[in-house]
């Protein structure tokens, strides 16, 4: 939100104008509240994750349960990452293209965990259920950074 408020004095002979104008925009889009929610809920899951899975040993062993997805303290750590910039790119409509970016980079890796061989998912920590609900997060997140924005301004002028 801006804020600008103009102050114009004018005196001419025995008249004086005292003039104020303040004129107030706000930009919000919509997609700021989604990606906020996504981001706050993948980091919480993240969180959990980590803190259940452990960072003292092997980051991909064990998996543990959270939200009904099987993943690692690796991947847990990820989410995190995720979720803490999803939450950076809902603070500004400005940063709608971060938005998308982390979108784009949660669809690719959920299509890569939800195709990848038992091989991949054990080194990973995961299951082909924990990358399918990544790359819907990533679709949700692109949908929402691609929302429009609204733009309300308002103006207001005082003459004495």
């Amino acid at each position: 939100m801006s804020y600008v408020e103009h102050h114009d004095v004018v005196e001419t002979g025995d008249m004086r104008t005292d003039t104020r104008v303040a004129t107030s925009r706000l930009v919000f889009s919509p997609g700021q509240i989604i990606a906020g929610t996504l981001g706050l809920v993948t980091a919480v899951i993240g969180v959990i994750t980590v803190s259940r899975g452990g960072i003292d040993g092997s980051m991909n062993v064990p998996m543990v349960r959270v939200a009904g997805l099987d993943q690692s303290a690796m991947l847990g750590a990820i989410e995190l990452g995720l979720g803490l910039l999803l939450i950076l790119g809902a603070l500004s409509v400005a940063a709608r293209g971060l938005i998308v970016g982390i979108g784009v980079v949660m669809v690719l890796g959920g299509v890569l965990l939800g195709a990848a061989n038992s091989t991949i998912l054990r080194d990973v920590g995961t299951v082909h259920g924990t990358g399918w609900v990544i790359m819907v997060g990533g679709i949700v997140a692109i949908v929402a950074g691609s929302l429009g924005r609204m733009i309300r301004t308002s103006h207001s002028v005082k003459t004495t």
